[in-house]
C-alpha cells in the first residue's frame, strides 16, 4: 500500500497539526514505512493520511483523518452558551468525517471513547495512534548561557500552553499568586506560548511571557525549571508535560480527561476545578527539594510507527 501524508497544513505557519505531521513522518521513518507528501493535485497513493480533520476533496485513495479530541463537550467552567460555536463546529466536523473519511485517528483511548460516545456514527472508524515526545527531550546539563540569551530564569514555575480558557492559565496564575511572597520571588512564573505580552487583566509581578520558543530553548527551560504545571480542564493528548518529564522536570497536572492515561502514576494530580486543590499541590511541590526525574514514557516513535504500519497494512 502506497502511503501519502496530507501536507497542506505546511502551507501556512507552524501549528499543532504541523507538529503531528512531523511526529508521524519520523515514526514512519523509524519503522521503515515508506511515504510521500501530498500538497495538491493528483494523488497516486493508495492511502492519504491527514493530521487534522480537513479531508482532501479528491477521489482515489483511502482517506484517513485525525480528530484529536471532543474537548468542547467536556466539563469546563465556560457556559454551554459560550462553547456553542465550538460545539457546533465539532458536530460539523464529525458529520464531515462520517461522510468522507474511511478511518479516523485519535491519540488516546480516552479521546476515542469520548468521541465515540458523542458521535456513535464514528465508532467503527476510530483508531488510537498515540503521539510521543521528540527525542530531543532528555535529561542533561542546562545551557544557562542559552537561557540568559533569551532572558529566561532557571528554577521557575513553568506553564507551557496557549492562553485559552480551556487551558486554565488564569487558574495557574491565581494559584501561583497565592504562594508566599518568598516562594514567588524565588520561583518566577513563566508562560511559554505564542504571546510575549501579558493579557490586559494580568497584574504586574514576577511573571514572564516568552512567546514561541524553539525546542532547544524549551528543553533547557524544562531541565532548569523547578516545576511544570499543567492545569488544563480537558485534553485529547497532553504532549508538553510529557516532554517536561522526559527532560527531567517534575510535573503536576490535572486529574481530568486524558492526563492520567498519558502521564501515568509517577506524578501528583489535582482537581483543576478547585483552586484549593491546585494551590495545595503547587505549594507542596515548590516547597520540596527538586527531585531527580528519570521518566521512561510508554509513548515512542517505535510505538506510533508500528500502529501506523498496522493500520495502513490492514486496509
Amino acid at each position: 500500500m502506497k502511503l501519502a501524508f496530507d501536507a497542506r497544513c505546511e502551507n501556512g505557519k507552524a501549528s499543532s497539526f504541523t507538529r503531528v505531521l512531523e511526529l508521524w513522518r519520523h515514526a514512519a521513518d523509524v519503522v521503515g514505512l515508506e511515504y510521500t507528501n501530498w500538497h495538491e493535485g493528483f494523488c497516486n497513493a493508495d492511502v492519504l493520511l491527514s493530521p487534522n480533520s480537513n479531508i482532501a476533496p479528491i477521489k482515489g485513495p483511502v482517506k484517513i483523518a485525525a480528530l484529536h479530541d471532543a474537548n468542547p463537550l467536556q466539563p469546563q467552567p465556560s457556559s454551554w452558551l459560550r462553547r456553542a460555536p465550538a460545539i457546533l463546529a465539532l458536530k460539523k466536523t464529525a458529520r464531515n468525517l462520517q461522510l468522507n473519511a474511511d478511518h479516523v485517528i485519535t491519540g488516546t483511548h480516552f479521546a476515542k471513547e469520548s468521541i465515540g460516545v458523542a458521535f456513535p456514527v464514528l465508532g467503527d472508524k476510530l483508531h488510537v495512534i498515540p503521539h510521543y515526545p521528540s527525542s530531543i527531550f532528555t535529561p542533561g546539563e542546562v545551557d544557562y548561557e542559552l537561557l540568559s540569551q533569551h532572558s529566561l530564569p532557571a528554577n521557575c514555575i513553568l506553564f507551557v500552553s496557549a492562553l485559552h480558557k480551556q487551558k486554565n492559565w488564569d487558574g495557574m496564575l491565581a494559584a501561583w499568586s497565592a504562594l508566599p511572597s518568598e516562594l514567588r520571588l524565588n520561583h518566577p512564573l513563566v508562560f511559554v506560548n505564542s504571546k510575549k505580552q501579558a493579557p490586559q487583566k494580568t497584574k504586574p509581578g514576577n511573571l514572564i511571557f516568552t512567546g514561541c520558543l524553539n525546542d532547544k530553548v524549551l528543553l533547557n527551560l524544562y531541565r532548569s525549571a523547578k516545576l511544570m504545571v499543567f492545569p488544563s480542564f480537558a485534553e485529547g493528548f497532553c504532549l508538553p508535560p510529557l516532554e517536561a518529564l522526559c527532560s527531567g522536570c517534575p510535573v503536576i497536572a490535572s486529574e481530568t480527561t486524558s492526563m492520567p492515561e498519558v502521564l501515568g502514576d509517577s506524578i501528583d494530580y489535582f482537581n483543576p476545578f478547585e483552586m484549593s486543590s491546585i494551590m495545595t499541590t503547587l505549594e507542596k511541590h515548590v516547597a520540596l527539594p527538586r527531585p531527580a526525574i528519570d521518566h521512561k514514557p510508554a509513548w515512542s516513535a517505535e510505538l506510533t510507527g508500528s500502529k501506523l504500519f498496522e493500520l495502513i497494512n490492514n486496509i
